[in-house]
C-alpha cells in the first residue's frame, strides 16, 4: 500500500459497521495496483468487522453467468463471528446447483427466469444459512466487491444491474450492502451501468501515480536497490506495473542477496532472463503441479501469492495454455527447467515440493473438483460406511452431495449397493493428500461414527431376529399357496376328463301296473261257469277270481339305458365356467407365490447386508 493510505482510510472506514459510504469506484490507469488496493480494503474489513460478508469474484476471469456464479459463491470473506463453515456448505450446494439452473439458457440466453432463479437462489440461500446460524441479518455488513468492472462484457453488466440488483434491494440481508469498484476510467457505457445500480454520484478514490520516494520504495519491496528513485519515476511514469517491468532488466539494478534467485542464478537459465525475482518464483510454484489453479499454488505459497501468480500466469500466453476448465499448463519445458534448477539449488525444499506436486497430480486426477473435495477427506476416516451413516452424520444438503458424489464416481468405491468403503489406493491418495495440507475430516466423526456402530450392532441383532420369523412366515404361506395350485390344477383336470369321457352306466328296470280286459274277461267268465256248470267248482271259481285280478293288476316291467349328452350347450358351458373360475383362483395364487417368493429375496439380501455388516465396522480398532 505505497502512497495510498490516505485512500485506503477513507473507504475502510467509509465502509466499517459506522461509515456512511454505501458505494466507492477506484479509478486509476492499467499497473497502478488497483487489485492490491481492493485485497487490502477486503482483509482489513473481515479482520475488523466481526459480521462482515465480502463477496469479491475474480470478476477479471468471468466471461459468463457460469463463472460469475461460481467465483461469487467461492469468494466469500467473512468476519469472526459469521458462520464460516455453514457458508462453506452453501457455496458447495449452490456450486452443485449451477449448471442445472442454467440449462434454460443453454436454448434461451434471455431466459429471465433462469436469471431470476440464479440471483434468488444466491441470496435466499444466504440469508437461509444465517437465519439457521442465528445470525441477525440486520447486523451483518454486506460488501460486493468488483474489480476491473469496465472488463465485464454487457450481458454480465445487464444481469448484475438488473435481476441481480433488484433482488438484493429486496433482500433483508443486504439493506446494509456497500459496493467496492474498480476501473481505469469513467466511460459512458460505465456510467449508465452504475445509473442502473442506483448509484449515479459514486464516491470516485483515484490512485495517484508514484513518486521517486515511492518508487525506490517498490524497489526496496521487491527486492532490488536503486539510489535514483527520480531515474525511475520519469521511466516508467510513476506506475509501478512500467516500474517493476523495469527492474526486471538485471542491467539497471542489482537485486538484493536474500533474494530466492540471484542475477547469477538467472544467467544459468536464459530461458527466464526476462523475468523478475518475483515472477521467477511464480514460475517456481507454477512448475510442481501438473495443473495450475489458485486452489493448487495455495499448497506452494500463500493464498495472496497464489492468487497473484495464477492471474500473471493468464496473461503470459507464451508460458501457459489455458484448459476450457480454467486450468492452466505450464510449458514443459519451463517447467523441467524451474525444477532442475530448484533440485541443483535446494534440494531438500525442491524434494518436498515435487513430493507434494505429485500427491496433488494424484488427488486431482482422481477427484478433478475442489469443491467436491471435502467428500473424501471425510469419507477415508471409515472402513466401511453406508449412505443412511452419511445422512446421521452430516447435514441434510451435505448429505445429498455425498449421495450423488458416490452414485457417480465410478471405481472409486468398493462395495454393493449399500456398503460401501473407498478403495485403497484411493484411500492412499487421499491420506497423502491430507498430510500435506489438504484438509482434514469433520471434527468429532470418529467418534459419532463408533457410536452409530454400537447402535446398529443392537439394532441388526433384534433386525435379524424380526426378519428371520418373517422369512418362515413367507415360506410357509408359499408352501401352502404351492399345495393350492397344485390340487386346483388336478380338479380342472378332473373336469375335462370327465367331460370328455363319461362313465358308463347299467340299464334300469322300471315297474308298472295296467288293466287287461281279456285277462278281466276270462277270470268272469271262469267265475261264471263255476257257478253254472257242475263240472266246475270252487277251484275253477279261484282261477277265474285270480285272473280277475290280474286283469286289473296286470306287472309292466320297462329296462331304461341312462343317456349322457354330450353334445349342446348347457354342459359344456357349465364345464367351462367352472375351469374360468379355477384359472382365476389359481392365477391369483400364483401372483402370490411370485410375490412372496421376491419378498424372500428381498429378506435374504437384507440378512446377507446385516451378516457383511456386522463384520465390517465404520472404524476399524
Amino acid at each position: 500500500m505505497i502512497g495510498r493510505k490516505k485512500e485506503f482510510k477513507f473507504v475502510r472506514d467509509g465502509f466499517s459497521n459506522k461509515g456512511n459510504l454505501r458505494c466507492a469506484i477506484t479509478l486509476s490507469p492499467y499497473g497502478a495496483g488497483k487489485s492490491l488496493f481492493l485485497d487490502e480494503v477486503k482483509s482489513s474489513l473481515a479482520s475488523s468487522e466481526k459480521k462482515s460478508l465480502i463477496i469479491a469474484p475474480l470478476s477479471t476471469n468471468c466471461t459468463d453467468l457460469n463463472s460469475l456464479l461460481s467465483s461469487m459463491v467461492r469468494d466469500i470473506s467473512l468476519g469472526s463471528e459469521l458462520p464460516s463453515l455453514e457458508i462453506g456448505k452453501f457455496a458447495r450446494f449452490f456450486g452443485s446447483k449451477i449448471n442445472h439452473i442454467l440449462e434454460p439458457l443453454k436454448s434461451d440466453i434471455n431466459n429471465s427466469n433462469a436469471h431470476q432463479e440464479l440471483a434468488d437462489t444466491f441470496v435466499q440461500g444466504l440469508e437461509e444459512t444465517l437465519i439457521h446460524c442465528s445470525v441477525n441479518l440486520n447486523q451483518v455488513i454486506p460488501v460486493i466487491v468488483l474489480d476491473d468492472i469496465d472488463k465485464l462484457n454487457d450481458s454480465l453488466l445487464d444481469w448484475l444491474s438488473g435481476v441481480f440488483n433488484q433482488t438484493i434491494r429486496d433482500s433483508l440481508l443486504f439493506t446494509n450492502c456497500r459496493f467496492l469498484f474498480s476501473a481505469e476510467k469513467i466511460s459512458d457505457r460505465l456510467e449508465s451501468f452504475l445509473a442502473k445500480f442506483g448509484f449515479a454520484n459514486p464516491a470516485q478514490v483515484p490512485l495517484p501515480l508514484f513518486n521517486a520516494d515511492q518508487c525506490k520504495e517498490l524497489a526496496q519491496i521487491s527486492g532490488y536497490e536503486i539510489s535514483d528513485g527520480e531515474a525511475y519515476r520519469l521511466e516508467s511514469g510513476g506506475n509501478p506495473l512500467k516500474m517493476l517491468n523495469i527492474l526486471k532488466k538485471p542491467t539497471t539494478v542489482i537485486p538484493k542477496e536474500e533474494n530466492v534467485m540471484s542475477n547469477t542464478q538467472k544467467k544459468d537459465l536464459p530461458n527466464f532472463s526476462e523475468f523478475s525475482e518475483k515472477e521467477l518464483n511464480y514460475l517456481l510454484f507454477a512448475s510442481y503441479p501438473s495443473r495450475i489453479n489458485r486452489y493448487n499454488l495455495e499448497f506452494f505459497c500463500s493464498p495472496r501469492d497464489a492468487a497473484f501468480c495464477f492471474n500473471w500466469l493468464k496473461r503470459e500466453k507464451q508460458l501457459v495454455q489455458v484448459q476450457p476448465d480454467g486450468d492452466l499448463l505450464l510449458s514443459e519445458d519451463f517447467r523441467s527447467q524451474m525444477r532442475e534448477f530448484h533440485k541443483q539449488e535446494e534440494p531438500t525444499e525442491a524434494e518436498k515440493m515435487a513430493t507434494t506436486g505429485t500427491i496433488i497430480d494424484a488427488f486431482t486426477a482422481i477427484f478433478p473438483d475442489p469443491n467436491f473435495h471435502w467428500i473424501p477427506i471425510n469419507l477415508q476416516v471409515f472402513d466401511s460406511f453406508t449412505k443412511n451413516l452419511c445422512k446421521k452424520l452430516f447435514g441434510e444438503t451435505e448429505y445429498s452431495e455425498i449421495a450423488s458424489f458416490i452414485d457417480n464416481s465410478e471405481g472409486i468405491f468398493n462395495g454393493a449397493s449399500k456398503q460401501f468403503s473407498l478403495d485403497d489406493d484411493v484411500k492412499l491418495v487421499t491420506q497423502r493428500f491430507i498430510e500435506i495440507g489438504g484438509g482434514a475430516p469433520k471434527d468429532g466423526l470418529v467418534e459419532k461414527a463408533k457410536m452409530e456402530w454400537a447402535k446398529y450392532q443392537e439394532a441388526s441383532v433384534e433386525k435379524r431376529s424380526k426378519l428371520e420369523q418373517e422369512k418362515v412366515n413367507l415360506e410357509e404361506e408359499a408352501f401352502d399357496a404351492e399345495k393350492q395350485i397344485i390340487s386346483l390344477d388336478e380338479l380342472k383336470k378332473q373336469l375335462v376328463e370327465s367331460y370328455n369321457n363319461p362313465p358308463r352306466t347299467k340299464s334300469k328296470k322300471e315297474f308298472s301296473f295296467s288293466t287287461s280286459i281279456s285277462l278281466i274277461v276270462l277270470g268272469l267268465a271262469t267265475i261264471g261257469g263255476s257257478l253254472f256248470i257242475d263240472s266246475l267248482g270252487s277251484y275253477h271259481a279261484a282261477c277265474g277270481l285270480a285272473l280277475t285280478l290280474f286283469g286289473f293288476f296286470w306287472p309292466n316291467v320297462e329296462s331304461k339305458k341312462e343317456v349322457m349328452q354330450t353334445a349342446g350347450s348347457s354342459p359344456r358351458l357349465a364345464i367351462e365356467t367352472q375351469q374360468r373360475s379355477l384359472s382365476h383362483r389359481m392365477n391369483g395364487l400364483v401372483s402370490r407365490v411370485s410375490s412372496i417368493r421376491s419378498n424372500l429375496e428381498n429378506l435374504n439380501s437384507d440378512l446377507e447386508g446385516l451378516d457383511q455388516g456386522m463384520n465390517s465396522p465404520y472404524i476399524s480398532e
